[in-house]
């Protein structure tokens, strides 16, 4: 969850930024140049307002997830190894890197999440005219 942490942090620092900017921009500025600036933070404000709803839901979706047990068939939580990548069903974020290995952290409303929950290693499913072996499902 630190991934999505720092995501947080940093939003939350840019947010604080542009209040700060605000409160000392001075009124001397004149017009519509003036009104066009406050118009862009505002703008802004709103923008990183939905960013940090989207990742405060991205961390409330990992801290949810029961990784501990071991799972035949992939659902949210599961980590994945197919013959293309290594994949964990949660939200999406991407790919990281874990145990010095490429992780493509993928959402289950995903195109490819959907096609793979429910299935188990040995299984192969056909996505984007390509087909994918599922190797391990942990």
């Amino acid at each position: 969850m630190t991934i999505v942490d720092a995501i947080i942090a940093d939003i939350t620092g840019q947010m604080q930024e542009l209040v700060s900017e605000a409160q000392n921009d001075s009124k001397s500025t004149a017009g519509d140049k003036h009104e066009t600036a406050r118009a862009m933070m505002q703008l802004a404000q709103e923008q990183l307002g939905k960013q940090l709803q989207e990742a405060e839901f991205k961390r409330n979706t990992l801290s949810r997830l029961d990784v501990s047990s071991s799972q035949r068939l992939i659902a949210e939580g599961s980590l994945v190894t197919t013959s293309d990548n290594t994949l964990f069903i949660a939200t999406p974020l991407g790919k990281i890197q874990f145990n010095e290995k490429d992780v493509f952290v993928i959402s289950a409303q995903s195109p490819l999440g959907k096609l793979l929950l429910g299935k188990s290693a040995g299984e192969t499913v056909s996505f984007n005219q390509r087909s994918i072996a599922i190797l391990d499902v942990a």
